[in-house]
């Protein structure tokens, strides 16, 4: 499962145990109490069931996405992940050495508003890259077994 189910389901569970303190709350027979409680406790199950078939839908259109790249005869749909990658990593360390030893205090301020913004496309790129290659190596070896 991906770490986004994993937080809509923290969510979704909280929820569920919100209503149960509302529904302990309100005055109804413990038999009454039980069957909505069993009743949000299968809407749950539901809701997770198709949280997973969303997201290994959306892991397959990216699987295919790749494959489609690989197959192009074009050379810059097939290195355009890897390019990304190296030039992100090399305007970081750019940066980082400017602001470490070249610019002034005052220059520094200046690159910190970019600094969010590079920090989630690195974070983005380096989950995407080496997360996906990850998954599709797993997903070889357990094909091949």
């Amino acid at each position: 499962m991906s770490w986004l189910t994993d937080i809509f389901s923290k969510g979704v569970s909280d929820v569920v145990k919100e209503v149960g303190t509302v529904i302990d709350d309100v005055h109804t027979s413990k038999e009454e109490k039980m069957k909505l409680k069993s009743k949000l406790q299968s809407e749950l199950t539901k809701l997770k069931k198709i949280q997973l078939s969303a997201m290994m839908a959306f892991d397959k259109e990216v699987s295919d996405r790749h494959k489609a790249d690989m197959i192009s005869d074009s050379w810059l749909s097939k290195n355009v992940r890897p390019l990304v990658l190296i030039f992100l990593t090399l305007a970081i360390m750019v940066l980082a050495y400017l602001s470490i030893f070249v610019l002034s205090t005052d220059k520094v301020e200046l690159i910190k508003p970019w600094l969010s913004l590079f920090t989630v496309l690195m974070t983005t790129v380096y989950a995407f890259y080496f997360g996906s290659r990850g998954k599709e190596k797993v997903e070889a070896i357990k094909n091949k077994g």
